[in-house]
Protein backbone atom coordinates (compact mmCIF):
# COMPACT_ATOMS: atom_id res chain seq x y z
CA UNK A 1 0.00 0.00 0.00
CA UNK A 2 1.32 3.24 -1.19
CA UNK A 3 1.53 6.48 0.77
CA UNK A 4 -1.29 7.74 -1.02
CA UNK A 5 -3.38 5.10 -0.09
CA UNK A 6 -2.69 4.67 3.70
CA UNK A 7 -4.17 8.71 3.81
CA UNK A 8 -7.49 7.12 3.55
CA UNK A 9 -7.26 3.81 5.27
CA UNK A 10 -7.81 2.74 8.59
CA UNK A 11 -4.48 0.42 9.27
CA UNK A 12 -1.25 3.14 9.70
CA UNK A 13 2.22 2.13 8.12
CA UNK A 14 2.46 -0.43 10.85
CA UNK A 15 -0.69 -1.95 10.26
CA UNK A 16 -2.16 -0.23 13.75
CA UNK A 17 -5.90 1.29 13.16
CA UNK A 18 -6.46 4.89 13.26
CA UNK A 19 -8.60 7.15 12.64
CA UNK A 20 -8.53 8.79 8.70
CA UNK A 21 -6.54 12.16 8.42
CA UNK A 22 -9.24 15.20 6.94
CA UNK A 23 -7.23 18.03 8.38
CA UNK A 24 -6.21 18.67 4.89
CA UNK A 25 -9.55 18.50 3.42
CA UNK A 26 -11.89 21.47 3.22
CA UNK A 27 -15.39 22.16 4.78
CA UNK A 28 -18.56 22.12 2.79
CA UNK A 29 -21.87 21.47 2.81
CA UNK A 30 -22.80 18.02 3.02
CA UNK A 31 -25.45 15.88 3.07
CA UNK A 32 -26.44 12.19 2.93
CA UNK A 33 -29.58 9.86 2.73
CA UNK A 34 -30.42 6.90 4.08
CA UNK A 35 -33.19 4.44 3.63
CA UNK A 36 -34.06 1.23 5.55
CA UNK A 37 -37.04 -0.98 4.78
CA UNK A 38 -39.54 -2.57 7.18
CA UNK A 39 -41.66 -5.27 6.13
CA UNK A 40 -44.41 -5.88 8.81
CA UNK A 41 -47.19 -8.59 8.91
CA UNK A 42 -50.55 -8.61 8.25
CA UNK A 43 -51.25 -8.28 12.00
CA UNK A 44 -49.98 -4.57 12.31
CA UNK A 45 -52.89 -3.61 9.65
CA UNK A 46 -55.36 -3.03 12.45
CA UNK A 47 -53.14 -0.31 14.52
CA UNK A 48 -52.60 1.50 11.74
CA UNK A 49 -53.91 5.09 11.10
CA UNK A 50 -53.64 7.45 9.22
CA UNK A 51 -50.06 7.71 8.22
CA UNK A 52 -48.87 5.59 11.24
CA UNK A 53 -49.51 2.71 14.19
CA UNK A 54 -51.32 3.20 17.34
CA UNK A 55 -49.86 0.75 20.09
CA UNK A 56 -49.78 0.70 23.98
CA UNK A 57 -46.26 1.34 23.44
CA UNK A 58 -46.54 4.56 22.06
CA UNK A 59 -47.14 6.30 18.36
CA UNK A 60 -44.60 3.61 16.56
CA UNK A 61 -43.52 6.26 13.81
CA UNK A 62 -42.96 9.04 16.05
CA UNK A 63 -40.99 7.44 18.14
CA UNK A 64 -38.93 5.70 15.80
CA UNK A 65 -38.09 9.70 14.32
CA UNK A 66 -36.38 10.09 17.91
CA UNK A 67 -34.67 7.25 18.68
CA UNK A 68 -32.75 7.78 14.75
CA UNK A 69 -32.07 11.32 15.64
CA UNK A 70 -30.67 10.18 18.93
CA UNK A 71 -28.69 7.60 16.92
CA UNK A 72 -27.66 10.40 14.74
CA UNK A 73 -25.70 12.19 16.97
CA UNK A 74 -24.31 9.54 18.60
CA UNK A 75 -22.80 8.10 15.37
CA UNK A 76 -19.14 8.45 16.53
CA UNK A 77 -19.81 6.54 19.59
CA UNK A 78 -21.30 3.59 17.85
CA UNK A 79 -18.77 3.18 14.67
CA UNK A 80 -14.75 3.03 15.94
CA UNK A 81 -13.47 5.45 13.22
CA UNK A 82 -16.26 8.09 12.56
CA UNK A 83 -15.50 11.69 13.17
CA UNK A 84 -17.24 13.94 15.60
CA UNK A 85 -18.93 16.21 13.50
CA UNK A 86 -21.87 19.14 13.64
CA UNK A 87 -25.15 17.94 13.10
CA UNK A 88 -26.63 20.93 11.57
CA UNK A 89 -30.06 19.26 10.38
CA UNK A 90 -31.60 15.59 10.72
CA UNK A 91 -34.92 14.96 9.17
CA UNK A 92 -36.91 11.72 9.03
CA UNK A 93 -39.77 10.32 6.09
CA UNK A 94 -41.78 7.65 7.15
CA UNK A 95 -43.75 5.79 4.31
CA UNK A 96 -46.29 2.92 4.92
CA UNK A 97 -48.03 1.67 2.01
CA UNK A 98 -51.22 -0.74 1.50
CA UNK A 99 -48.48 -4.16 1.72
CA UNK A 100 -47.71 -2.91 5.16
CA UNK A 101 -43.95 -1.71 3.66
CA UNK A 102 -42.44 0.88 5.93
CA UNK A 103 -39.91 3.16 4.58
CA UNK A 104 -37.35 5.09 6.32
CA UNK A 105 -35.73 8.38 4.78
CA UNK A 106 -33.21 9.76 6.98
CA UNK A 107 -30.94 13.13 5.96
CA UNK A 108 -28.59 14.40 7.59
CA UNK A 109 -26.55 17.86 6.81
CA UNK A 110 -23.41 19.48 8.32
CA UNK A 111 -20.54 21.96 7.30
CA UNK A 112 -17.15 19.88 7.82
CA UNK A 113 -14.70 18.03 6.65
CA UNK A 114 -15.84 14.80 6.18
CA UNK A 115 -19.22 13.40 5.63
CA UNK A 116 -22.44 12.01 7.11
CA UNK A 117 -23.13 8.99 5.25
CA UNK A 118 -22.52 7.01 8.45
CA UNK A 119 -24.83 9.28 10.48
CA UNK A 120 -27.65 9.01 7.72
CA UNK A 121 -27.42 5.30 8.30
CA UNK A 122 -27.30 4.62 11.77
CA UNK A 123 -30.27 6.89 11.97
CA UNK A 124 -32.14 5.13 9.50
CA UNK A 125 -31.79 1.58 10.98
CA UNK A 126 -32.08 2.52 14.64
CA UNK A 127 -35.36 4.27 13.46
CA UNK A 128 -36.18 0.76 11.89
CA UNK A 129 -34.98 -1.30 14.76
CA UNK A 130 -37.15 1.11 16.95
CA UNK A 131 -40.37 0.25 14.81
CA UNK A 132 -39.46 -3.31 14.90
CA UNK A 133 -39.00 -2.93 19.49
CA UNK A 134 -42.68 -1.34 19.37
CA UNK A 135 -44.38 -3.54 16.85
CA UNK A 136 -42.83 -7.31 18.26
CA UNK A 137 -45.41 -7.44 20.52
CA UNK A 138 -48.60 -7.85 18.02
CA UNK A 139 -46.42 -10.08 15.98
CA UNK A 140 -42.79 -10.54 15.60
CA UNK A 141 -42.51 -11.80 12.36
CA UNK A 142 -41.08 -8.24 10.80
CA UNK A 143 -38.07 -8.03 8.60
CA UNK A 144 -35.63 -5.67 8.31
CA UNK A 145 -34.27 -5.15 4.58
CA UNK A 146 -32.25 -3.20 2.27
CA UNK A 147 -30.72 -0.58 4.34
CA UNK A 148 -28.33 1.38 1.97
CA UNK A 149 -26.71 4.90 1.18
CA UNK A 150 -29.60 6.49 -1.50
CA UNK A 151 -27.37 9.83 -2.01
CA UNK A 152 -24.84 12.08 -0.89
CA UNK A 153 -23.57 15.31 -2.06
CA UNK A 154 -20.75 17.67 -0.80
CA UNK A 155 -17.81 14.92 -0.60
CA UNK A 156 -15.50 13.79 -3.79
CA UNK A 157 -17.09 11.22 -4.28
CA UNK A 158 -20.92 12.25 -4.83
CA UNK A 159 -23.77 9.76 -5.31
CA UNK A 160 -26.04 11.68 -7.09
CA UNK A 161 -29.73 10.32 -6.94
CA UNK A 162 -29.84 10.50 -10.87
CA UNK A 163 -27.66 9.33 -13.74
CA UNK A 164 -24.93 11.94 -14.35
CA UNK A 165 -24.47 12.73 -18.48
CA UNK A 166 -21.38 15.21 -19.49
CA UNK A 167 -22.26 17.93 -22.38
CA UNK A 168 -19.28 19.88 -23.77
CA UNK A 169 -20.70 23.12 -25.87
CA UNK A 170 -19.19 23.00 -29.19
CA UNK A 171 -22.19 24.29 -30.97
CA UNK A 172 -20.88 27.95 -31.65
CA UNK A 173 -19.93 29.42 -35.04
CA UNK A 174 -16.35 31.00 -32.86
CA UNK A 175 -16.46 34.66 -35.05
CA UNK A 176 -14.14 36.30 -32.72
CA UNK A 177 -12.01 33.57 -32.77
CA UNK A 178 -11.82 33.29 -36.78
CA UNK A 179 -11.83 29.46 -36.50
CA UNK A 180 -13.63 26.58 -34.46
CA UNK A 181 -12.28 26.98 -30.81
CA UNK A 182 -13.09 23.26 -30.02
CA UNK A 183 -10.80 22.11 -32.45
CA UNK A 184 -7.82 24.27 -31.17
CA UNK A 185 -5.04 21.78 -29.69
CA UNK A 186 -4.56 20.94 -26.38
CA UNK A 187 -2.36 18.09 -24.97
CA UNK A 188 -1.86 16.76 -28.70
CA UNK A 189 -5.66 16.41 -29.37
CA UNK A 190 -8.30 18.88 -29.77
CA UNK A 191 -10.07 21.11 -27.09
CA UNK A 192 -13.29 19.33 -27.66
CA UNK A 193 -12.23 15.87 -27.69
CA UNK A 194 -9.94 16.87 -24.07
CA UNK A 195 -13.01 18.35 -22.42
CA UNK A 196 -14.68 14.73 -23.45
CA UNK A 197 -12.37 12.93 -22.30
CA UNK A 198 -12.21 15.07 -18.92
CA UNK A 199 -15.79 14.44 -18.30
CA UNK A 200 -15.87 10.61 -18.68
CA UNK A 201 -14.68 9.81 -15.25
CA UNK A 202 -17.33 11.58 -13.44
CA UNK A 203 -20.09 10.63 -16.24
CA UNK A 204 -22.37 8.01 -17.24
CA UNK A 205 -22.28 9.26 -20.68
CA UNK A 206 -21.02 12.36 -22.33
CA UNK A 207 -21.56 14.29 -25.27
CA UNK A 208 -20.64 17.17 -27.82
CA UNK A 209 -23.69 19.35 -28.29
CA UNK A 210 -23.52 20.76 -31.88
CA UNK A 211 -25.21 22.51 -34.33
CA UNK A 212 -26.70 19.73 -37.35
CA UNK A 213 -23.58 17.90 -39.54
CA UNK A 214 -21.01 20.77 -37.62
CA UNK A 215 -18.34 18.01 -37.25
CA UNK A 216 -18.64 15.66 -40.11
CA UNK A 217 -15.25 15.43 -42.02
CA UNK A 218 -13.37 16.64 -38.47
CA UNK A 219 -11.70 14.42 -35.70
CA UNK A 220 -14.26 15.19 -33.82
CA UNK A 221 -17.10 13.21 -36.38
CA UNK A 222 -16.97 9.74 -33.93
CA UNK A 223 -18.02 12.01 -30.96
CA UNK A 224 -20.98 11.22 -29.30
CA UNK A 225 -23.11 13.71 -30.43
CA UNK A 226 -26.45 15.89 -29.53
CA UNK A 227 -27.28 17.88 -32.45
CA UNK A 228 -29.60 21.02 -31.28
CA UNK A 229 -33.11 20.52 -31.09
CA UNK A 230 -34.59 23.76 -31.86
CA UNK A 231 -33.74 26.69 -33.42
CA UNK A 232 -29.24 26.99 -32.42
CA UNK A 233 -29.27 30.83 -30.81
CA UNK A 234 -26.35 30.06 -28.21
CA UNK A 235 -25.50 27.70 -25.18
CA UNK A 236 -29.48 27.70 -24.53
CA UNK A 237 -30.26 25.67 -27.47
CA UNK A 238 -27.87 22.42 -26.67
CA UNK A 239 -29.00 22.67 -22.87
CA UNK A 240 -32.24 22.57 -23.88
CA UNK A 241 -31.62 19.61 -26.18
CA UNK A 242 -29.83 18.38 -23.86
CA UNK A 243 -32.50 18.50 -20.95
CA UNK A 244 -35.35 17.19 -23.23
CA UNK A 245 -33.24 14.01 -24.64
CA UNK A 246 -32.43 13.07 -21.60
CA UNK A 247 -35.07 14.95 -18.71
CA UNK A 248 -33.92 11.95 -15.69
CA UNK A 249 -30.79 12.97 -15.81
CA UNK A 250 -28.30 15.73 -13.95
CA UNK A 251 -25.83 17.40 -16.94
CA UNK A 252 -22.33 18.34 -16.09
CA UNK A 253 -21.97 21.16 -18.69
CA UNK A 254 -18.59 22.85 -19.82
CA UNK A 255 -17.83 25.63 -22.62
CA UNK A 256 -15.28 24.60 -25.04
CA UNK A 257 -14.06 28.31 -24.67
CA UNK A 258 -12.69 27.44 -21.00
CA UNK A 259 -9.51 26.53 -22.12
CA UNK A 260 -8.22 25.73 -18.37
CA UNK A 261 -10.44 23.55 -16.93
CA UNK A 262 -8.62 20.91 -15.10
CA UNK A 263 -9.94 17.62 -13.40
CA UNK A 264 -9.48 19.53 -9.76
CA UNK A 265 -12.53 21.94 -11.42
CA UNK A 266 -14.74 19.24 -12.09
CA UNK A 267 -14.25 17.79 -8.53
CA UNK A 268 -14.84 20.46 -6.83
CA UNK A 269 -18.00 21.32 -8.75
CA UNK A 270 -19.39 17.59 -8.07
CA UNK A 271 -18.07 18.15 -3.82
CA UNK A 272 -20.30 20.93 -3.96
CA UNK A 273 -23.56 19.85 -5.89
CA UNK A 274 -26.88 20.23 -4.39
CA UNK A 275 -29.63 18.27 -5.80
CA UNK A 276 -32.66 20.96 -4.34
CA UNK A 277 -30.94 23.89 -6.87
CA UNK A 278 -31.89 24.54 -10.15
CA UNK A 279 -27.68 24.30 -11.15
CA UNK A 280 -24.56 23.93 -9.53
CA UNK A 281 -22.15 26.31 -10.63
CA UNK A 282 -19.12 28.41 -10.27
CA UNK A 283 -19.28 32.35 -9.73
CA UNK A 284 -17.48 34.34 -11.48
CA UNK A 285 -14.38 35.51 -9.54
CA UNK A 286 -14.62 39.33 -10.33
CA UNK A 287 -18.78 39.79 -10.54
CA UNK A 288 -19.73 36.99 -8.81
CA UNK A 289 -22.79 36.24 -11.19
CA UNK A 290 -23.13 32.15 -12.14
CA UNK A 291 -20.88 30.75 -14.77
CA UNK A 292 -23.47 29.09 -16.48
CA UNK A 293 -21.13 26.88 -18.67
CA UNK A 294 -19.67 25.33 -15.99
CA UNK A 295 -21.97 23.89 -14.11
CA UNK A 296 -24.23 20.90 -13.06
CA UNK A 297 -27.82 21.48 -13.95
CA UNK A 298 -30.75 19.46 -12.12
CA UNK A 299 -33.99 18.46 -14.08
CA UNK A 300 -35.45 21.38 -12.80
CA UNK A 301 -33.53 23.85 -14.94
CA UNK A 302 -35.89 22.19 -18.17
CA UNK A 303 -38.89 24.37 -17.39
CA UNK A 304 -36.87 27.33 -16.32
CA UNK A 305 -34.76 27.19 -19.62
CA UNK A 306 -38.16 26.41 -21.72
CA UNK A 307 -39.53 29.71 -20.10
CA UNK A 308 -36.78 31.37 -21.12
CA UNK A 309 -36.14 30.56 -24.57
CA UNK A 310 -40.05 31.08 -25.06
CA UNK A 311 -39.87 34.58 -23.98
CA UNK A 312 -36.48 35.30 -25.72
CA UNK A 313 -34.33 35.41 -22.94
CA UNK A 314 -31.09 33.59 -24.81
CA UNK A 315 -28.52 34.14 -21.99
CA UNK A 316 -28.01 31.29 -19.41
CA UNK A 317 -26.60 33.16 -17.40
CA UNK A 318 -29.15 36.13 -17.07
CA UNK A 319 -31.57 33.06 -16.88
CA UNK A 320 -29.69 31.81 -13.60
CA UNK A 321 -29.08 34.91 -12.32
CA UNK A 322 -32.98 34.44 -10.99
CA UNK A 323 -33.08 31.02 -10.02
CA UNK A 324 -31.75 29.41 -7.24
CA UNK A 325 -28.19 28.47 -8.03
CA UNK A 326 -25.55 26.44 -5.70
CA UNK A 327 -22.81 28.64 -6.34
CA UNK A 328 -18.80 27.64 -5.79
CA UNK A 329 -15.60 29.84 -5.43
CA UNK A 330 -13.14 28.64 -7.91
CA UNK A 331 -9.69 27.98 -6.21
CA UNK A 332 -7.65 30.45 -8.49
CA UNK A 333 -9.08 32.74 -11.13
CA UNK A 334 -7.38 30.98 -13.86
CA UNK A 335 -9.42 27.97 -13.84
CA UNK A 336 -11.98 29.58 -15.60
CA UNK A 337 -10.31 31.29 -17.93
CA UNK A 338 -12.45 32.31 -21.20
CA UNK A 339 -10.94 32.50 -24.82
CA UNK A 340 -12.76 33.81 -27.34
CA UNK A 341 -10.37 35.66 -29.47
CA UNK A 342 -6.47 35.09 -30.60
CA UNK A 343 -5.64 37.44 -28.17
CA UNK A 344 -7.12 35.44 -25.51
CA UNK A 345 -5.56 32.70 -26.46
CA UNK A 346 -2.06 33.84 -26.67
CA UNK A 347 -2.46 34.94 -23.33
CA UNK A 348 -3.57 31.26 -22.18
CA UNK A 349 -0.58 29.70 -24.31
CA UNK A 350 1.67 31.93 -22.42
CA UNK A 351 0.06 30.72 -18.92
CA UNK A 352 0.48 26.76 -20.47
CA UNK A 353 4.24 27.20 -21.16
CA UNK A 354 5.43 27.17 -17.19
CA UNK A 355 3.69 23.52 -16.93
Amino acid sequence: MGEADRVWAHLDAQGQPQMVDVSNKSASLRVATAQAIVQLPPALSTYIVGQDIYLEKGVVFQTAVIAGTMAVKKTEQLIPFCHQIPVESCTFDIKIDDRLLVTVHCTVKTSAKTGVEMEALCGASVAALTIYDMCKSVSPHICIRDTRLVTKSGGKNALLERPLYGLVLTGGQSKRMGRDKALLKHTGKPYAAYLYELLQPYCQRVYLSARAGQWLGTPLELLPTLPDQVESVGPISGLLTALNTHPEANWLVVACDLLNLQAKTIQKLLEHYQAETVATCYANPKLGFPEALCAIYTPQAAAVLRAAYAAGVYCPVKVLGDQPCTLVTPDCEAELMNVNTPEEYAAFERLLSPR
